[in-house]
């Protein structure tokens, strides 16, 4: 019954259908009554349909069918004789038949439900049953298992007797060996501590050959630079040739030195990484746009292809970089009138995420026995290859190194005479390193006459007069006020190039006003003199002004002053102790249509800076009196100097602890840096400087 009850319960889908069976069924036995002559009342036909509906479908469909066939009892008592009326048995047939199949409806809907708990409590039974059954099933072989478990707890017994036997036998022996390690471990202490001291002594020579040899380098590159743009300037085609050759010589020993000293370091345990968040499309186009002369050297074809889920990864920009130029350059080497495609791809998801960078190439290919001979340092495929397209072996081991230092790896498939393809692997994020070379844990310019517009503001008429005169000897076009308001509202107009400021004026002092001309980010690095009677310097600093004025004012410190901010004008401001790399970077600059103002030490710059905000600043780091970091840190602490853009442009070679020491600096170039290439980057970090200077 109760798997009856479930069958239908599952094929009935609608309301319509439910109700739709006890009136078919009911009319199907009325057609039946009315045309096939019968003798039997008619209630006895529709009781069993009412029946199986009440317990088949529930108590509305039935009701349904208990009602329709009330109808149509009546309406078989109405065709009957006497026609057209009902009797008095008639009606109370009719009364009894609805009694008797309300009480029917009832029945069979308690049915129904007895019948559906009687099955469900069945079941729980049996299911309980079947549990009860595996209960006993998993005891019986829990207890075999514990029978084994004793029997091979016996024989474990058993050997270890014998085994402490044969311990006892040997222990003699383990003893003598114990000596004889003893005294390996102090002849392996002392080759450590001999191979430590000649690491550190290799290290130092490494960071002496990287200062000696690449600052001269950079000298040469960057003189050869200079007298190219002078020869060319000149129109001696032939000599802007062979400088050019100087040049590409003096690039690829760089290149060289630079190769041999990362992979030491790297050999050394001594190469740091700096990770940071970089598009993977931005870095691979750029990567191509760098060596596509290249590749066109021997009728090649440069083809990229990047994924569009690649998306953004978390590493050394520098080293991936580095790790693609070597990957590029040598499919160009190995391939002449083919193709070199590099493409870029995801995989995996969140943490687990990887990039697949695939460098592949039509060139020459390689033997098995050529491949198992790649990734060692200074050697090639063969003596042949070496011969045939040069080179130094030091670009595959180098990029093998950086894969791992990356937390990667590289691979690669060839075959000879079709083409080779490297893979390398790396995490889109990459692991931080555990400890770092320090041993710490790693987790709008104006033009023209307004540049020389001063603007003085005090309330004693007779000192600002005494100093408009002065000034305006000095060659500077003044404009006065004579209350903190009315000054506030005139360097917002005119935008001074300095302000000379009395301390004590009624209602807002010049305290107040220093405040406010810092606030704002238009009027912040407009410098100001205070001109007080008392020495309060100290005060003035804190608060962001250039310099002070004792009064009565002493006019030829007042003279001193302003001459700094005449000296103080310039686009630039370049921060190197070595006159050569000023001259040099003076040179270039002033070419390309820059103003510069040089510096010699961080203080001279600092000094420079708050009498003159320049518009970019190339920066040294290594310098006496104050070196390069603590003058970024110094002047990123001055009102209106945190976003003055800051190149550093330095021959010291970085480590993770000093580039988090300059991350407040806008770009970090090294001197091997063409000089090209640094103007190439003011322009980036200041695009309107040259539009502004044509315009004026």
């Amino acid at each position: 019954m109760h798997e009856f009850l479930r069958y239908l319960s599952r094929h009935q889908s609608t309301a319509a259908v439910r109700y739709g069976i006890p009136v078919v069924a009911i009319g199907l036995l009325s057609l039946l009554r009315q045309f096939v002559p019968l003798d039997t009342a008619p209630f006895l036909l529709y009781m069993p349909v009412i029946f199986v509906v009440g317990v088949a479908l529930g108590r509305g469909p039935a009701v349904v069918g208990m009602t329709l066939s009330t109808a149509f009892a009546a309406w078989f008592f109405w065709r009957a004789p006497p026609y057209g009326q009902l009797s008095i048995g008639q009606i109370v047939a009719l009364v009894q038949y609805i009694v008797v199949g309300s009480g029917m409806v009832m029945v069979c809907e308690a049915l129904r439900k007895v019948v559906t708990a009687n099955e469900e409590a069945l079941l729980a039974m049996a299911s309980l049953n079947a549990a009860l059954t595996q209960r006993e099933a998993t005891l019986a072989a829990a207890k075999d298992e514990a029978e084994a478990a004793r029997k091979a707890a016996v024989m474990a017994q058993e050997e270890a007797e014998w085994a402490k036997d044969a311990a006892l036998a040997t222990k003699a022996e383990a003893e003598l060996a114990k000596d004889e390690a003893l005294a390996a471990k102090a002849e392996a202490e002392g080759a450590k501590d001999a191979a430590e001291a000649a690491n550190q002594a290799k290290s130092s020579f490494l960071a002496n050959m990287s200062h000696e040899l690449r600052t001269p380098l950079s000298a040469v590159i960057g003189y050869s630079e200079m007298m190219e743009e002078e020869v060319e300037d000149l129109g001696e085609k032939g000599l802007l040739a062979d400088l050019g050759k100087i040049k590409s010589n003096a690039r690829h020993l760089l290149s060289l030195i630079n190769d041999v000293l990362d992979l030491s370091k790297v050999e050394a345990n001594r190469m740091d990484t700096y990770a940071e968040d970089v598009e993977v499309r931005t870095l691979v186009e750029q990567a191509a746009a760098t060596v596509g002369a290249l590749v066109a050297q021997k009728e090649n074809r440069l083809v990229v292809e990047v994924a569009p889920d690649a998306g953004a990864m978390h590493t050394d920009v520098v080293k991936l970089r580095q790790c693609l130029f070597n990957l590029m350059s040598n499919a160009s080497k190995f391939t002449e009138k083919g193709t070199v495609t590099l493409r870029v791809h995801r995989e995996g998801e969140l943490e687990g995420a990887a990039l697949v960078f695939c460098v592949a190439d039509t060139g020459i290919g390689m033997t098995p026995e050529q491949v198992a001979r790649l990734f060692q340092r200074f050697s090639q495929a063969d003596e042949s290859t070496t011969r045939k397209f040069g080179g130094t072996g030091l670009g595959l081991a180098l990029t093998r190194a950086f894969a791992h230092l990356l937390g990667g790896d590289i691979s690669v498939e060839s075959i000879f005479g079709e083409g080779t393809t490297f893979t390398l692997r790396l995490p889109a994020y990459m692991p931080e390193q555990k400890t770092y070379e320090d041993g710490t844990p790693v987790p709008g310019r104006v033009e023209g006459d307004e540049r020389q517009t001063v603007l003085v503001i005090d309330d004693d008429l007779a000192q600002l007069d005494l100093m408009a005169k002065f000034l305006d000897r000095q060659g500077f076009h003044v404009r006065t006020a004579t209350n903190a308001q009315t000054g506030l509202e005139i360097a917002r107009m005119v935008v001074p190039r300095a302000i000379m400021l009395d301390v004590m004026m009624p209602h807002i002092d010049g305290w107040a006003v220093l405040t406010a001309l810092k606030a704002d980010p238009a009027l912040a690095k407009i410098p100001v003199v205070m001109v007080t009677f008392h020495d309060d310097s100290g005060l003035s600093v804190t608060l962001g002004a250039a310099d002070h004025v004792d009064k009565p004012v002493r006019w030829e410190k007042l003279k001193s002053v302003m001459e700094r901010f005449r000296d103080a004008e310039g686009d630039v401001l370049i921060v190197d102790d070595d006159p050569s790399v000023r001259e040099r970077l003076r040179a270039t600059l002033l070419r390309q249509g820059w103003s510069v103002v040089e510096a010699v030490n961080g203080r001279d710059a600092l000094v420079k800076v708050m009498h003159g905000p320049p518009r970019a600043i190339l920066l040294d780091l290594n310098m006496p009196v104050m070196d390069g970091f603590q003058f970024l840190h110094d002047l990123r602490e001055k009102p209106g100097c945190a976003d003055i853009p800051v190149i550093i442009f330095s021959a010291r070679d970085l480590s993770a602890a000093d580039r988090r020491r300059l991350q407040d600096a806008d770009k970090i170039l090294t001197k091997t840096t063409s000089l090209r290439e640094v103007a190439a980057e003011l322009r980036v970090l200041v695009p309107d400087m040259l539009d502004e200077g044509r315009s004026n």
